[in-house]
């Protein structure tokens, strides 16, 4: 037997009723204790200890009350418009400023004081790098909870703006215990993301019909149409004379060709009528001739009132039927108010001879040319005879 053999040997022996070793499996607190000390030595070369990792499920009228004294409030940004909270207690700013200013963290107290802008911005890469490790440890996860795509956004002045800031639902809250610099310094940091609840993959084995899935959101989706019964076109005046209980003409020919449009994009033509005493639509197919009507509609704006003649139209009860031609029966007006004895307008002054060199003072005119007998006048033709 070689040496080799007898090593091995003797290894295994001495291996035999020892437990395994205790290797604990990776979790959402193992993740975010291992993302915030790599990030710390990355960013800034910090010495940064995670002594505990909690997690709880918090709420929106709570959380300002989780906030420590002069604390650093950064906005998270993420996807869908959502967004989280992250709260750096004032030790730890303080360690991380100090850090980068001094290269070491100081063994004296911190100054008592609120966070300024400048202590956000050296704060935010640390942030970001953090979030960034603790979501690519969470991708090992069979179910990682949803915290993926958050970065530093913007500065909280006050607790009291979480209120303003986030939706009132559930959150997660992640709070680390931490040891900071080669001098210990205790410090936290808080971690606030919306409890999302966690969407577990298909089962193993189980096929996945995107087509179907997504054929049917599709269907789901929202789509608004429109029905325009009739366009018209007025001037100015007579919209602004416009008054309840007036009538605008309608032809009768516009109810079988009601528009049906999504937005600005005409879809279809339909026909008004009535079901069971209900007003309903008739679809019909959208024809070429629909095509040319919608480009010119959309070079004019709509069709001209004074176009349509006004025959055959109900009158508008209003005062606008005298400029559109129609007929019709008005309201009665009532007696106009008594205007009172107006004042004498006295004699006119007697007007010269009109045969005179003046009239009224003014010179005469004289030497003009004869107008001679009309040549170089274009011809007027014949007019038509009025009826």
């Amino acid at each position: 037997m070689s040496d080799a053999d007898i090593i091995s040997a003797m290894r295994r022996k001495a291996g035999v009723g020892r437990p395994p070793p205790d290797v604990q499996p990776l979790s959402p607190a193992k993740a975010l204790r291992i993302a915030a000390a790599k990030a710390a030595e990355d960013t800034i070369g910090l010495v940064l200890q995670v002594l505990e990792v909690s997690e709880e499920k918090s709420a929106i009228s709570r959380l300002p009350g989780e906030v420590p004294e002069h604390a650093l409030l950064s906005l998270l940004e993420g996807p869908e418009n959502a967004y989280g909270l992250a709260i750096f207690d004032r030790n730890t700013v303080a360690a991380i400023v100090e850090q980068q200013t001094v290269g070491r963290v100081l063994s004296l107290a911190p100054e008592v004081r609120p966070p300024t802008a400048t202590d956000s911005v050296m704060c935010a890469p640390l942030c970001d790098r953090m979030l960034r490790l603790f979501e690519a440890q969470l991708a090992e996860l069979p179910d990682p909870p949803a915290v993926a795509g958050y970065h530093t956004a913007a500065q909280l002045r006050e607790a009291r703006s979480i209120a303003i800031a986030f939706d009132d639902v559930p959150y997660r809250l992640y709070r680390l215990k931490l040891l900071l610099g080669r001098e210990g310094r205790e410090g936290e940091i808080l971690l606030i993301f919306p409890h999302m609840p966690v969407a577990s993959g298909p089962a193993h084995g189980a096929g996945h019909d995107f087509g179907a899935a997504f054929q049917e959101a599709v269907r789901r989706t929202e789509a608004r149409l429109d029905t325009v019964l009739h366009r018209v076109s007025l001037t100015l005046s007579d919209v602004a004379g416009l008054q309840e209980g007036m009538m605008i003409p309608i032809p009768r020919e516009t109810l079988s060709r009601v528009e049906l449009r999504a937005g600005e994009r005409l879809i279809s033509r339909a026909r008004l009528g009535q079901i069971n005493g209900k007003r309903a639509l008739r679809v019909v197919l959208a024809t070429e001739d629909d095509d040319a009507l919608e480009a010119e509609l959309s070079s004019s704006g709509g069709f001209d009132m004074a176009a349509l003649g006004g025959e055959g139209f109900p009158a508008l009860s209003g005062g606008m039927q005298g400029e559109m031609g129609m007929e019709g029966d008005l309201p009665a007006l009532g007696d106009l108010p008594a205007m009172g004895e107006l004042p004498p307008l006295g004699d006119l002054p007697p007007l010269e001879d009109m045969a005179g060199d003046s009239v009224g003072g003014f010179p005469a005119v004289d030497g003009l040319p004869p107008l001679g007998d009309g040549e170089g006048f274009p011809t007027m033709g014949e007019l038509p005879a009025l009826e």
